[in-house]
């Protein structure tokens, strides 16, 4: 390998990697012709760009209704955004700016015929510009999961998730870099070289570390280039990288049915056309009302404590009046909270944040706390080791092909060509992972099998919370365990959302001290602004509620 894609200055666009073979630097100089393209014909964003870039989905289409926004003007703020991030972060596989605009143009149109609630009803996500991680298949582009091999092959279809978001109003703007052979926790590949993190550093001050394996996803999510993406989690490969750019994240359970998940329908796997599939999808967005409203179109919403509206409610409401919505009476589950392997720092966020819910309003307060009690970590990441790295192996050789293969991935080549009884040896226990799965129900007090539960699990996303440095997230790595409570989350695989949290500077600074205070942890430490927690649900209805939660947390802030 050559140049690594961190020595380029921010802002500049070549090739990370100049010694390529044809088809792979042909696809590489497409690209860059495009966004080359692209800033000359658009230009840098602009003070309303960014404005727009701030908005969540819901105020967006407020605006779009109200004339006062178009949704050409949203995808024309979004490619000078989408421009900029692949100039300062090299996130970008393929571009599509051009049908972006062409889907603008006829919604803009649409609305000179409907009533802009009727286009709003038929189309829930108007105004939502989407991307996707190149792992997702989109038709007529590659999935080229970072491969010479694979550039230039075209998709002859598209992923169902991708259709229904585009089914209910979302445009697609881009696909995004994902680590080589979707086996790192890193973002960088011999073809699309080494993907940024948004978060810049001091002058002169070390990298941060985007993470992966959605990484391209978070850096453009963070830099507005995006309002959401989407991607896939197989131990954190969504949430990670979101906690680590300082973005929202939601993964969705493996057996989710409102969008097909089976092989060889769904195009959408670990490893293209093999028969590996990624553990569960994902999405990311900078704020949690996009994301909410992303999810429901395409999971359904599944929060139901409201009143049920009747006639009624609809006595002299015409159809330009707000509409009657019914009255929400709250989300008071039972909340099971841990800090097990994490930083002083994330503790007393945790601690502080049990603290606020337990003070609260009455109608998300939770009905009663508890902590976890320590569960074996290390007999939880050999079950998810074994979950990770049990397949793919062959086909992923094939598809690596003559490129160099990465550092710090899952990839063994000592795997490749092993007989069948060898490759059974392999097979994680299921017994032994039954066990694990039955002990941590029991600690947590969850009836498996019974009436569901309104439980939401509270623990770390990350164990050092928040943007973390490139020499820290290397230690911390090699020392493992660092994103083991995603991994367990996906062994389990409940939904689970990750979320940052805007502390008071008081509360900052007592987080911060008590982490400075412990040499162990006091060397990863960059300067933070905030750190992150990750929400998980056994039901999905208490999952989707802490919007509310979040919400009344920062005004009482």
């Amino acid at each position: 390998m050559s140049t690594s894609t961190t020595t380029i200055p921010r802002g500049e666009f070549r090739n990370p990697h100049p010694h390529l073979n044809p088809a792979a630097q042909t696809a590489v100089d497409t690209l860059l012709a495009t966004v080359t393209a692209a800033h000359h014909r658009f230009g840098d964003p602009t003070p309303t760009d960014y404005e727009i870039a701030s908005c969540p989905l819901s105020l967006l289409q407020e605006r779009i209704i109200d004339n006062s926004l178009t949704v050409r003007r949203v995808v024309e703020a979004r490619i000078r955004l989408t421009v900029k991030a692949s100039l300062d972060t090299h996130c970008l596989t393929a571009c599509a700016f051009d049908q972006a605009l062409q889907a603008a143009e006829f919604y803009d149109g649409d609305f000179d015929d409907d009533d802009a609630h009727d286009a709003l009803r038929a189309f829930p996500l108007l105004g939502l510009v989407f991307s996707v991680k190149d792992c997702i298949h989109v038709q007529g582009l590659a999935t080229t999961l970072g491969c010479s091999s694979r550039v230039g092959q075209g998709e002859e279809a598209t992923a169902d998730i991708v259709r229904k978001l585009t089914d209910a109003g979302g445009i697609m703007i881009a696909k995004t870099t994902a680590p080589q052979l979707m086996m790192s926790n890193t973002t960088t590949s011999p073809v699309w070289g080494t993907t940024r993190s948004a978060v810049i550093p001091a002058d002169g001050g070390e990298e941060f570390q985007v993470g992966g394996s959605s990484g391209g996803e978070a850096s453009l999510v963070r830099m507005g280039g995006s309002q959401l993406g989407v991607g896939t989690d197989m131990g954190g490969s969504v949430r990670q990288p979101a906690c680590l750019n300082e973005v929202c994240a939601f993964k969705f359970s493996s057996s989710t049915p409102e969008f097909r998940w089976q092989l060889p329908d769904d195009f959408m796997t670990g490893l293209p056309h093999t028969s590996v599939p990624a553990t569960a999808p994902g999405i990311l967005s900078r704020d949690w009302d996009t994301l909410r409203l992303a999810a429901e179109a395409l999971y359904g919403a599944r929060y139901a404590n409201v009143t049920e509206l009747t006639d009624d409610d609809f006595i002299d409401v015409y159809p330009d009046d707000p509409q009657p919505q019914p009255e929400d009476l709250g989300n008071t589950p039972r909340l099971v909270y841990t800090a097990q392997h994490s930083s002083p720092e994330v503790q007393q966020l945790i601690k502080w944040l049990i603290e606020k819910l337990a003070a609260g309003d009455a109608r998300a307060r939770p009905s009663a706390i508890a902590q976890l009690g320590d569960v074996d970590l290390a007999a939880w990441s050999a079950a998810w080791a074994q979950h990770a790295t049990q397949h793919g192996f062959d086909a992923a050789r094939a598809m690596l092909a003559h490129d160099p293969l990465i550092t710090r991935t899952m990839f063994d080549d000592a795997r490749v060509g092993a007989s069948a009884p060898v490759k059974a040896s392999w097979a994680p226990d299921p017994a032994q992972l039954a066990q694990l799965k039955a002990q941590f129900l029991r600690q947590a007090r969850i009836v498996h099998g019974g009436e569901a539960e309104n439980v939401i699990l509270l623990t770390p996303t990350y164990a050092l919370g928040g943007p973390v440095q490139q020499r820290a997230f290397v230690q911390l790595d090699d020392q493992g365990l660092s994103e083991i409570w995603c991994q367990i989350l996906n062994l389990l695989d409940w939904p689970a959302v990750s979320v940052p949290i805007a502390l008071p500077r008081a509360v900052r600074d007592e987080c911060r001290r008590a982490a400075l205070g412990e040499a162990e942890w006091a060397q990863y430490l960059p300067g933070r602004e905030g750190v992150f927690t990750q929400w998980h649900s056994c039901r999905h209805r208490g999952k989707m509620q802490l919007d509310a939660v979040r919400d009344r947390l920062s005004e009482k802030c």
